[in-house]
């Protein structure tokens, strides 16, 4: 029976080195090798990272956990033996730089605005006689009925107005009551008379969007 070799993980380049967080930073330092930790809560020591011990930070020694992310990418580099990155070139100031070539000219498409439609105009009046409307307002959103426009497919929900002709005291004139519903993008409107528990539809404004163009 043959036996599995286990390949064992790769030791991190910190361990067996003293770890140590310095005063008011996040990062973890790693102590250059044989540093060790002296008795003092706060203390110097040469690190990886700064190994002259006049420049060094105050540091203390850290027992938590001990991950890529939170060492020092100089101390990193320095247990490595990668080399620092290049310092950043520096211009004098008032000579001329020589700006990089320019590509291929890209030509700009203008957004066009987004369409808009005239607004639907209420009726007013019917039957001779003239039609009181309250303000457009949000028309109420219901469970069991979609609040999408049929002709443009807007989501909605759109807008309703209520509408009142006559008196209910007047035996002459008495009282009707209308209600509207338009559709706040395509403007397709339609007003119905209120006959006893039916709308009569007496008006439509037929909508100059195309057909669908909100689906």
């Amino acid at each position: 029976m043959s036996a599995l070799a286990v390949e064992a993980p790769a030791a991190a380049p910190w361990m067996g080195r003293l770890v140590v967080r310095a005063a008011g930073g996040r990062l973890l330092h790693v102590g250059t090798e044989g540093a060790t930790a002296p008795a003092a809560t706060m203390f110097t020591v040469a690190l990886e990272c700064c190994q002259d011990l006049e420049r060094a930070p105050g540091v203390r020694p850290w027992a938590g956990p001990v991950d890529e992310a939170s060492i020092c990418a100089s101390c990193l580099r320095a247990l490595r033996g990668e080399p620092e990155p290049a310092p950043p070139r520096l211009v004098a100031s008032g000579m001329p730089e020589r700006l990089p070539e320019a590509g291929p000219v890209r030509r700009l498409w203008a957004v066009p605005d987004p369409l808009t439609y005239a607004a639907a105009a209420l009726p007013a009046e019917h039957g001779g006689r003239p039609i009181t409307w309250s303000p457009w307002t949000p028309a109420p959103v219901l469970s069991h009925y979609s609040s999408a426009c049929e002709w443009c497919g807007d989501a909605g929900p759109g807008e309703m107005a209520g509408g009142r002709q006559g008196n209910p005291q007047s035996t002459t004139d008495p009282l009707r009551r209308y209600v509207a519903y338009r559709c706040s993008y395509c403007q397709e409107m339609t007003a119905y008379e209120h006959v006893g528990t039916d709308l009569k539809p007496i008006v439509h404004h037929k909508s100059r969007a195309p057909k669908g163009s909100r689906r």
